[in-house]
């Protein structure tokens, strides 16, 4: 499975895939790897890092458990939306950063039908992509 081509603001969780989270991890994992090699233990960076990967195994465990399920329920939906936006929060201090990709960041609706919802309700339309 590869990463989706989708423009960035419109994505959505359904839009994502588990190329897309695993190609999210491995940033993530490159940036607190370089940290915890860069210091040594104990130091409160190293310890800032050392708690961050921590989060980041938890969060790669639950990401692909709801982007390896082969249904398209809405608990699945649900469950990927959260779990995308958890690990996409991550990675924010690093939007700037060479390699971040725009579509990592977290999304505002877990599928089309989540955004057709929110904009009917609120008379807001979901973001369009840049021009």
């Amino acid at each position: 499975m590869t990463p989706t081509t989708a423009p960035a603001a419109r994505l959505t969780a359904a839009d994502l895939t588990l190329a897309d989270a695993e190609a999210l991890i491995g940033f993530i994992d490159s940036k607190v790897s370089g940290v915890l090699a860069e210091h040594r233990h104990e130091t409160d960076a190293w310890k800032a890092a050392l708690g961050l990967s921590i989060a980041l195994n938890s969060g790669a465990k639950r990401v692909r458990e709801a982007y390896g399920r082969a249904d398209q329920s809405p608990e699945t939906v649900q469950a990927r939306f959260r779990q995308w936006n958890r690990l996409a929060v991550l990675a924010l201090g690093w939007a700037k950063d060479p390699g971040y990709d725009e579509r990592w960041k977290p999304v505002n609706h877990p599928d089309a039908e989540g955004a057709a919802l929110f904009a009917a309700l609120t008379g807001r339309r979901h973001p369009a992509a840049p021009a």
